[in-house]
């Protein structure tokens, strides 16, 4: 069970490395803090949201951003958790502040222990489910929803079927990064070829969507490895670096490259 909950964490509340490094979204949240994101420029993006919220306490999308680089850092987690409850409790329909809040919880449920673990779960998969519901549009906070219920035990309302519903139903909002979000429960299910079927009409417009297209493909790759498929994970991986040869869904798709050709000692 911690090793489960662990791994819900790391895979929604953190949204992975992957998800918030890579290029915004459509729907995220507005320029400036865009580009510094697609940049991968955290410490940029921590000062902007600082000098936002120093000037207006309640940007609840500058909160947002702050919390989603301060989550990884006990400190910074600590000091993000009471200003995020404070935006849920004055700014309940803020789909942000709810965001933001199931993320910072993530980190601390990660870092807690089984049974603190457990208890926050319930308040990360609330947070997430409030977010979508007020913003079910937004690809951000429906990938750590779907993140959730995919790495989460059903015990603490995981499972693969949640995950497949939330993302069929944000395919009909979003066709183009519906697809991919489908591709990725698919893949989780070991329906690889279904995964791939997802993606290969998809053509991508612009930066954003290229690497969305290439994540899918890494996803995949993915799933082969933890599958015991190497060749089949290289090849899905040679297909990320095709469509994105550069940025951080290359990097980690190199990553991945390195560590299935890496002797085994």
């Amino acid at each position: 069970m911690p090793r489960a909950l662990s791994s819900a964490v790391s895979a929604a509340a953190l949204a992975t490395v992957l998800a918030f490094s890579s290029a915004p979204t459509a729907a995220a949240g507005d320029a400036a803090f865009d580009a510094l994101r697609r940049d991968g420029k955290s410490a940029d993006i921590e000062r902007l949201a600082r000098e936002r919220l120093t000037r207006t306490p309640d940007d609840d999308v500058a909160l947002w951003y702050l919390a989603s680089v301060s989550v990884g850092d006990k400190a910074k987690r600590a000091a993000a958790i009471p200003m995020t409850e404070r935006c849920v409790a004055e700014r309940p329909r803020s789909a942000w502040c709810h965001s933001a809040l199931g993320r910072l919880y993530g980190g601390e449920a990660m870092t807690s222990g089984m049974v603190a673990g457990m208890r926050y779960a319930g308040r990360i998969k609330d947070s997430f489910e409030k977010a979508v519901q007020l913003a079910p549009a937004d690809h951000d906070m429906r990938s750590d929803l779907v993140s959730y219920y995919l790495a989460a035990p059903a015990v603490v309302g995981g499972g693969a079927r949640k995950a497949m519903a939330s993302a069929e139903a944000y395919a009909k909002l979003d066709p183009w990064r519906g697809a991919v979000m489908v591709s990725r429960v698919l893949a989780y299910e070991r329906k690889f070829e279904a995964a791939e079927a997802r993606l290969r009409p998809l053509v991508p417009a612009g930066a954003e969507q290229r690497d969305l297209l290439a994540l899918g493909y890494l996803r995949i790759a993915g799933a082969h490895q933890r599958a015991g498929d190497a060749p089949k994970a290289l090849a899905m991986i040679d297909k990320t670096l095709t469509i994105a040869p550069t940025g951080p869904v290359a990097d980690s798709a190199r990553r991945l490259r390195d560590s299935l050709l890496k002797p085994k000692s």
